[in-house]
């Protein structure tokens, strides 16, 4: 088997830990920022050559950048991901986009599905029939650590405890926000952002959708 550089197992071990760990690849930023690195281009450097040594997959086009460990690279770290037939894996129905900033229109139509382990699911594990998964877009739960893009799993609820991030429906619309209850003005549905203002159920109504238990990150 062809050697790695001591850079290059660093990498590709990162990448293996946050597979186990969050349930998806990390962002280029996030492995530039573990190695140490100034630029982009040195971890877009050190991800060729693991391309090249044959223990990450090639892209089938430039705009698939996820890190893919090859047959080579499980062997090297005897790492099993999880995969379509294991028992410890959710595929969860994605249901379209849902805003994370001002409500805008749900486009609720089961488009493909979303694999996630189980281990990143709270305990004891939901049932698969009660999730959903919804794409954000939008910057009003940045301090959540919820960005623009990422994949929310969400538990189908109507009520949840104040301070749950939750999916809800305002006016025939949805948004993810966190969930708050004030003794004055009431419940209400806090964004993650000082630029967005809450919304009050006692200005505009709305009802809870579901419960965000997870989240999955793909690489921008």
């Amino acid at each position: 088997m062809e050697r790695l550089t001591s850079a290059q197992e660093k990498a590709l071990g990162f990448i293996k830990d946050h597979m186990e760990r969050i349930g998806s690849a990390p962002t280029l930023r996030e492995l530039c920022s573990y190695m140490g690195y100034k630029a982009i281009g040195s971890a877009q450097d050190v991800i060729s050559a693991l391309r090249k040594k044959d223990f990450l997959e090639k892209p089938n086009r430039q705009a698939a950048r996820s890190f893919v460990f090859t047959d080579k690279a499980k062997e090297f770290f005897n790492f099993q991901p999880f995969g379509d037939d294991s028992d410890q894996v959710f595929r969860v129905p994605c249901l379209g986009a849902v805003p994370a900033g001002n409500p805008l229109e749900a486009i609720e139509e089961e488009s493909d599905t979303l694999r996630i382990s189980t281990s990143m699911l709270p305990h004891p594990l939901p049932k698969p029939d009660e999730l959903f998964a919804v794409r954000t877009f939008g910057n009003s739960m940045i301090e959540a650590g919820i960005l623009d893009g990422d994949w929310l799993v969400v538990k189908v609820q109507k009520e949840a405890e104040p301070g749950s991030v939750v999916v809800a429906r305002v006016d025939g619309d949805v948004t993810c926000k966190r969930l708050m209850n004030d003794l004055k003005k009431g419940w209400f549905l806090k964004p993650e952002n000082p630029e967005f203002s809450p919304i009050y159920a006692k200005d505009e109504s709305f009802e809870i959708v579901g419960r965000v238990i997870a989240l999955q990150r793909t690489i921008s």
